[in-house]
């Protein structure tokens, strides 16, 4: 009898670890198209000045000398990412309104549903985490990181953001490398960004940055764009990676849509919860 009841809880036990291990390798279902048109605020040349590779990269993206003028950005896509080895699939909405203000709102997915939602928000200087389980605010690693997320996006997604912004400095290191220094509140930070020697478009972008609030020290963090594609006219990262040093990377982005100049602030002044009507 004694054997039976194990056999019976060994089956049960596996059949559960098989569902929930089968429903975690169903990709996220798509968000649903956002039905906006932005606004269109017009174009303006590409500054002036800039290192060569910097410029190469710049014309290469705005196919020519000019850049749309842009205030807000929603971007939608979907994420493979991992969590103590744990493989999960996502979808997520991602909101960006200039100066430097983002939101990401990030939906863990199984059997293609979401479970569990990641809401993460960068407003006037202060960054707020909120994963089940974990949340984080006022707290300064955060804020740095979370300032260093934004200019990292808006280089890949929104490059008209940066520059078109006077306080973001370019710095040639080499013919395919330059630094990117941009503000934190009174002080600045540094990134490393490399270009295709032939396309002259960005390959990956790197800087030092926490990635806990406890006082560990930064590690290197970095994004590498591995599929480029075309929204608004503009040569935008479709397929990325995220890396912490030389770990295996953690999250994979996959752009679906993207839309500038439409509007973001309801969801930048609500924090959790669906994603606003505006």
């Amino acid at each position: 009898m004694l054997g039976k009841l194990i056999t019976a809880v060994t089956g049960a036990l596996v059949l559960v670890i098989g569902v929930v291990w089968g429903g975690l390798q169903v990709a996220a279902r798509r968000f649903p198209r956002v039905e906006l048109k932005g606004r269109d605020l017009g174009t303006k040349p590409i500054p002036a000045g800039l290192p060569a590779p910097v410029a190469r990269f710049a014309r290469a993206v705005f196919n020519g000398d000019q850049m749309p003028v842009v205030e807000s950005a929603l971007l939608v896509g979907r994420a493979d990412l991992r969590f103590n080895g744990l493989g999960l699939h996502a979808r997520f909405k991602f909101s960006h309104l200039t100066p430097n203000h983002y939101y990401h709102y990030i939906q863990a997915t199984w059997f293609g549903l979401p479970v569990a939602t990641i809401n993460e928000r960068y407003l006037n200087g202060q960054g707020i985490m909120d994963i089940p389980g974990i949340h984080i605010e006022n707290d300064p690693n955060t804020d740095h990181a979370a300032n260093q997320g934004f200019w990292s996006e808006a280089l890949a997604w929104s490059p008209s953001v940066v520059f078109s912004d006077a306080r973001v400095r370019w710095e040639a290191l080499d013919d395919t490398t330059a630094r990117m220094i941009v503000p934190d509140g009174t002080d600045e930070e540094a990134f490393t960004v490399r270009f295709d020697p032939q396309t002259g478009l960005m390959t990956e972008i790197t800087t030092l940055r926490y990635r806990d609030p406890v006082p560990a020290g930064r590690r290197r963090w970095t994004n590498h764009t591995l599929e480029w594609g075309t929204f608004n006219g503009v040569r935008l990262p479709v397929l990325s990676q995220t890396q912490w040093d030389n770990d295996p990377p953690w999250a994979t982005w996959q752009v679906e849509q993207v839309l500038y100049n439409v509007p973001v602030t309801n969801r930048l002044l609500q924090f959790g919860g669906e994603y606003p009507e505006e």
